[in-house]
């Protein structure tokens, strides 16, 4: 992750008003150094954080995972109801107290059930990301422009489904339909700047990977 760290390439900070950070695979401390944005850790996501002597500003979720030897250093709020996830207890706060639109981290890590919930969640929202390793993960669902440097590696799922048209991709997409289960674009290439992309119907995640790949899809 530490080659994320310059994160205005792809991702405008101003635009977003925290950091939630899931209990998954996190990114280097100098990551929260640059962003310089509130740090929200769900549950377990502390304890990672803290080996990092990164504090957050407030944890929060049932915190049946957290080292409680960290609250009593840390504000925390409980929330004990079991019919929601540390990702859904943290989203109804963050949106409560105006903390959005949020950056996400760590939805990838640990078990593929939970990376796929983590997924299904985040689709439910509208301005947020996620950064998992060395994607960036942005909600299409209105007309988007990108700016992103010829040759970044993209894949456009439709989260249910989507009907969208490109301009500025190798293969572009027009009236293109995607879904999951179904086709999606998968290992696209940025071939002009800017990248647009409208969306006719529907919701899709779009994934732009934040370093060079080297595959079949390269120009």
């Amino acid at each position: 992750m530490q080659r994320l760290l310059k994160l205005n390439r792809y991702i405008d900070l101003a635009r977003y008003k925290s950091v939630l950070c899931l209990d998954g695979d996190l990114p280097e401390a100098e990551f929260f150094a640059e962003s310089q944005l509130p740090v929200i850790a769900a549950d377990g996501a502390t304890n990672k954080l803290i080996s990092m002597n990164v504090a957050p500003d407030l944890v929060i979720g049932d915190l049946d995972s957290v080292n409680h030897s960290y609250l009593t250093l840390l504000q925390y709020e409980r929330v004990e109801d079991q019919s929601l996830s540390d990702f859904q207890k943290a989203l109804r706060y963050m949106t409560k107290h105006d903390l959005m639109p949020m950056i996400i981290l760590g939805v990838n890590g640990g078990h593929i059930d939970h990376i796929i919930n983590n997924i299904n969640i985040f689709m439910q929202g509208t301005n947020n990301v996620f950064i998992a390793d060395d994607v960036i993960g942005y909600i299409l669902d209105s007309s988007n422009i990108f700016s992103l440097p010829l040759g970044t590696k993209v894949s456009i799922i439709g989260i249910p489904y989507c009907r969208l048209s490109s301009q500025g991709l190798k293969w572009e997409l027009a009236d293109f339909e995607t879904a999951f289960p179904g086709q999606n674009s998968c290992f696209n290439r940025v071939s002009d700047e800017p990248v647009r992309l409208k969306v006719h119907e529907g919701k899709a995640l779009l994934m732009v990977y934040a370093t060079e790949v080297t595959d079949a899809g390269l120009f």
